[in-house]
């Protein structure tokens, strides 16, 4: 650096003076293109987040009345179904169609209501990022996976030594959205009087699904029952966290319904497991503590 020592001053300022403005001009360029660069990816992140938070509350918004209801309407059934003993379920293929049979016929429509509308929610989300979704929206989905899968699920029977090689006491996921086809027209679904005139001329097709209550005994240990009852647990959980107050349980009602259970409900073991791979232990966790309290 001698050169630039032995240089006149006047011409010294001249050279820090351009050295100086290039790396300003150069770095501010950096900076420029950083902070461009970065701040197109935030507003891009922040446009797609916004998008799918939104598209995400419109579709739950579309099914969550329709869905609701339909839990309520079930939830009603497993009330009733829990403190009677008369076998109106019981209706045998010889018999079917030779009564009103009301109380199986809407059984069933409730429980392909709840199917469908369950299917559906599930369905209209699925293409939509939910990682970025709220908690309260996350919570909706985990119930809405779990109604599903409670009816699919071989493992919470294991208690009962059920055979899981062969679907006698549960469904198969991918038969769901054909067993519900029977209550829809197009995308309607029908009301209950249409639906009782299908149901009576269509036994055999719907077979799997009619016999899935017909075969119910008031025991203990029946399969189907134990379901039924796990099920309705989690339907009263469901409606006291996003129903509406009058689709609500009181605390005294829940008590009343835990306490019938605890003694009747033989796939404890599995239905904990169930819950928790469900993501459903905290919300579930003081039901699940009144059941299983010796």
């Amino acid at each position: 650096m001698k050169w630039f020592t032995e240089l006149d001053f006047k011409i010294q300022a001249v050279i820090i003076s351009s050295v100086t403005s290039l790396l300003i001009f150069g770095l501010g360029w950096i900076i420029r293109a950083i902070y461009e660069r970065t701040s197109l990816n935030y507003k891009l992140r922040k446009e797609y987040q916004f998008e799918q938070k939104k598209k995400l509350k419109e579709e739950i918004a579309k099914n969550k009345t329709h869905l609701l209801n339909t839990v309520e309407e079930f939830n009603h059934r497993l009330w009733n179904f829990s403190q009677h003993n008369e076998n109106w379920h019981q209706i045998t293929e010889e018999n079917w169609g030779k009564t009103q049979q009301y109380y199986i016929k809407s059984f069933v429509y409730r429980f392909l209501k709840f199917l469908h509308w369950t299917l559906k929610t599930e369905n209209d989300t699925i293409s939509i990022d939910t990682t970025i979704a709220d908690k309260n929206e996350i919570l909706f989905l985990k119930y809405i996976k779990t109604f599903k899968d409670i009816f699919t699920d071989a493992d919470l029977l294991e208690e009962l030594n059920y055979d899981k090689r062969h679907n006698t006491n549960h469904f198969f996921k991918n038969d769901l959205i054909g067993m519900t086809k029977w209550i829809l027209e197009g995308e309607r679904v029908i009301d209950f009087d249409e639906f009782e005139t299908i149901i009576e001329m269509n036994y055999d097709g719907m077979r799997e699904t009619i016999e899935y209550f017909t075969k119910i005994q008031h025991a203990d240990d029946d399969k189907n029952l134990n379901i039924l009852r796990c099920c309705h647990l989690i339907c009263i959980q469901f409606l006291n966290s996003f129903g509406h107050d009058y689709q609500k349980t009181e605390e005294d009602k829940i008590r009343t319904i835990t306490e019938l259970y605890k003694g009747k409900i033989k796939i404890k073991k599995g239905f904990k497991i169930f819950v928790t791979k469900s993501k459903l232990g905290k919300e579930m966790k003081n039901v699940m503590c009144k059941i299983t309290k010796a």
